[in-house]
């Protein structure tokens, strides 16, 4: 042993130049793929931990009327261990003009809010004193629309009631800004707008005439679930006839999810660039470290003579890859540390509580041992090979007989240019011994490449066509009136609509929530009820079976199914409507596009119930069923379905500007899933492109070395009289030869692990699994990699061509 570490230490001490390129190589490779895999996980787990970090809470729940003294009953449940009630006032800031902007304005009733519960992440600045009424703090959604950081002034107007001729003007100053868990990612309709926190003190001064909402933040005992306190706060609606009856409950860890779901896709991602990267860096290390494997197997004959056998040879051989892969991954911890702020990356990064540099040990120490253990495991053959006490040359006359092309064979009998066939035979000849070429690992690494652009291609085009295609969300119609919490009766949708041309059919609908399942883990879901209208009864995108008939049946989402261990044609108990639990037959599994009431968890892709309006009637702001909060307008196709919209929407005008929304027709219904996924549609683009640098780089790597080892080669083709445009031609085929083989195995693989990775995302989210092949762009990618690949090869063929065969040949 001690002869094979002496062995090992000399070789180091000979050749540490090159050793030092190899720790360098896998210390900064690994740096980068373990910065990613740390920004994966970083990412993935930054919303949950920002929840912790600032005590979010499990429900919001809201009295449909004033509450009179409803929320300090809440606090005495016994399944409450904290409460932060909170109001809605009636105000709104002036934006530019002087008009009103859409803006949620909240004003905590104690110091509870932001202290024990739902503490803002703040950016810059503080929270308001509760005793200074003129101090707001708004997050960074309305920062960047209304053009506000600390020390600017606010200004906003404020009504009383439904007063709107008489609106009185606040000047604030804006002493914060934030990060809510609404802002994070917006999923409710008024997250997606300007968040303004005010003063307990502001509400105190303008009295309840202004409140437009109450509600409060509830955080559960252990042990507490969401479906026993919602029987419970709505039994407690009996005791107080302020509160109207009725709630509206959302529950948080439902919308938490979805938070999270909108950001795992980048999560993905990283995680998908660090296991491409380390295959290529693999492939591009383990070259470099044959290669000094190699320079040192020309002593072993030597060895072989002074006693040392073809084991100990081989342990000197693995020691000094071994040492050299070690100091390489400490570097590699290294380095990812210092990139650790660049993580985690888009919304996680406004979520994560902890910036700045990070150390996570489970990811460092299993990256740590990978790279050691990989990097020895793909020397492993080469070194077993080299531990000869053969020279080179003798084992390669010995052992490596001469295989030639058969490409190269065939090109030469049909007659093709010498430089065609040359460069076929260069491309796909490994060669042995010191002239040996990469051929299989840089075919591999291109095929790799290939492979993953090519599905990278296909996932991002599948997902294009989902954000732009309504029905594939659920959106089987082409304009909704959404009322949010206010109704509209069917005798005054007849009266508007009576005279205006095009529309083909309408269904109303009403909001609410039911509980799917019994027990403690039973969940709150979002919930739309349907009621028919004018021709056929229009329902969300349905996978399987129908929309439900009657109040003993009903829809649901994929995930809701899956969460509920239920499928279609079977039974599930359901709370609704303020009724028992009772049996209902789910006959249908739908897709949801977004369907919700102001800061209550709406409905989105696989999440979501269809019923009757029935069944959701005494738990709907529909109240005894004469309106509905929602319909669904359908439009006969043709050229003027365009101004047949267009003149629905100015009819709708003057009776949106009676109800809480002034923009009541809506065209686009993405739910949040879909949104999500459009803020990021460019992620696969970007992770294609950086695939196709790292093929590249294998390329490029490829051409460099063969450029290096095949100097005699040329030389001697120089010297057979082919001129210098000739070599050069020769490097042209020789990179389009391989790039064609890799283009030929790896374009169909991507596109079949495209479809395969979409069908898997279709399936999880509940969308229809169909996929498209995007073949133009696919077709684009055969010329685009053959001209990235000769432009990478070219300064190693005008090298090569510019050889001196004389003193190359000499030197040989």
């Amino acid at each position: 042993m001690r002869a094979v570490l002496r062995l090992a230490a000399h070789e180091f001490h000979a050749r540490w130049k090159g050793w030092a390129v190899l720790v360098l190589l896998v210390g900064l490779a690994g740096g980068a793929v373990l910065t990613a895999a740390a920004g994966a996980r970083r990412t993935d787990t930054a919303y949950p931990r920002f929840l912790e970090a600032y005590k979010g809470s499990d429900v919001l729940v809201g009295p449909a009327g004033s509450g009179g003294g409803y929320d300090d009953a809440l606090a005495g449940l016994p399944d409450v261990a904290t409460i932060a009630p909170i109001v809605g006032l009636q105000a709104l800031p002036v934006g530019p003009g002087g008009k009103l902007v859409d803006a949620s304005v909240t004003v905590p009733l104690d110091g509870r809010f932001g202290h024990t519960l739902e503490v803002p992440k703040m950016l810059a600045g503080r929270q308001p004193l509760p005793n200074h009424p003129g101090e707001v703090m708004v997050d960074q959604i309305a920062a960047r629309d209304l053009h506000l950081r600390v020390g600017s002034r606010l200004e906003m107007g404020a009504g009383a009631g439904t007063d709107s001729r008489h609106i009185r003007r606040l000047s604030e100053r804006v002493v914060g800004i934030m990060v809510d868990r609404g802002s994070v990612v917006p999923v409710t309709d008024l997250d997606k707008t300007p968040v303004i926190i005010a003063s307990t003190a502001l509400f105190r001064e303008l009295g309840p005439g202004y409140e437009g909402s109450a509600g409060a933040y509830v955080k559960l005992r252990p042990g507490g679930t969401v479906s026993d306190f919602s029987a419970r706060a709505q039994a407690l609606t009996r005791k107080f006839p302020a509160a109207g009856g009725q709630i509206f409950l959302s529950d948080e860890a439902a919308q938490a999810a979805s938070v999270e779901r909108s950001i795992r896709p980048q999560a993905v991602a990283l995680a998908l660039f660090a296991l491409i990267l380390a295959v290529t860096a693999l492939l591009v290390v383990g070259q470099v470290a044959s290669r000094l494997l190699l320079a040192a197997s020309s002593d072993n004959g030597t060895l072989a003579a002074l006693g040392m056998t073809r084991g100990h040879l081989l342990a000197a051989g693995l020691v000094e890859v071994s040492v050299a892969a070690a100091a390489g991954a400490a570097l590699a911890c290294g380095v990812a540390i210092a990139a650790s702020p660049l993580m985690p990356i888009g919304p996680a990064r406004l979520a994560e509580p902890d910036p700045g540099l990070s150390v996570d040990v489970a990811v460092l120490a299993a990256g740590f041992a990978a790279i050691v253990i990989l990097l020895l495991a793909r020397v492993a053959w080469p070194a077993w090979r080299l531990a000869s006490a053969r020279q080179p040359a003798e084992r390669d006359a010995a052992g490596m007989p001469d295989r030639r092309s058969q490409a190269a064979g065939w090109l030469a009998r049909a007659g093709a240019p010498v430089t065609v066939v040359t460069g076929v035979r260069l491309a796909f000849d490994s060669g042995q011994g010191r002239t040996a070429v990469p051929v299989r690992s840089a075919l591999a690494g291109l095929v790799m490449s290939v492979a993953a652009v090519a599905a990278a291609v296909t996932f991002g085009a599948n997902l294009l066509h989902l954000v732009h295609t309504p029905r594939l969300y659920g959106q089987n119609w082409d304009v909704a009136v959404d009322l949010q919490f206010s109704t509209i009766t069917p005798q005054r949708f007849d009266s508007i609509t009576a005279r205006l041309p095009g529309i083909s059919g309408w269904t109303f609908g009403v909001h609410g929530t039911v509980q799917i399942g019994s027990g403690a883990r039973a969940p709150v879901v979002p919930a739309i009820g349907l009621a028919a209208g004018r021709g056929p009864l229009t329902s969300p995108s349905l996978l399987a079976g129908r929309p439900p008939r009657s109040r003993n049946q009903i829809a649901l989402g994929t995930s809701v199914l899956r969460l509920a261990g239920k499928s279609v044609g079977q039974s599930v108990p359901v709370t609704a409507g303020g009724r028992r639990e009772e049996p209902a037959v789910i006959v249908g599994r739908a897709v949801f596009p977004n369907f919700g009431e102001g800061l209550f968890t709406p409905t989105d892709l696989g999440e979501g119930a269809i019923v009757t309006a029935a069944t959701l009637e005494p738990l709907s702001s529909a109240g005894n069923g004469s309106g509905y909060n929602f319909v669904l307008v359908r439009f006969a196709p043709g050229p003027r379905r365009a101004a047949d919209i267009a003149g629905f929407d100015r009819a709708m005008g003057p009776f949106c500007a009676t109800v809480e929304q002034s923009t009541c027709v809506v065209n686009d219904q993405r739910p949040n899933g879909v949104t999500s996924y459009a803020r990021i549609d460019g992620t696969p683009e970007v992770l294609a492109g950086i695939l196709a640098v790292l093929g590249l780089a294998v390329l490029g790597q490829f051409a460099v070395t063969s450029a290096r080892r095949r100097r005699r080669d040329f030389a001697i083709l120089r010297t057979l009289g082919l001129l210098r445009r000739q070599l050069t031609a020769v490097t042209t085929w020789q990179v389009t030869g391989l790039t064609g083989l890799a283009l030929l195995a790896g374009l169909p693989a991507g596109v079949a692990a495209g479809h395969w990775a979409w069908g898997l995302f279709a399936g999880n989210a509940g969308i229809p699994p169909g996929a498209i092949t995007p073949v133009p762009l696919v077709l684009l990618m055969v010329p685009a990699a053959i001209l990235a690949a000769n432009a990478i090869a070219l300064p190693s063929g005008r090298h090569c061509a510019r050889l001196n065969p004389a003193a190359v040949l000499r030197s040989e």
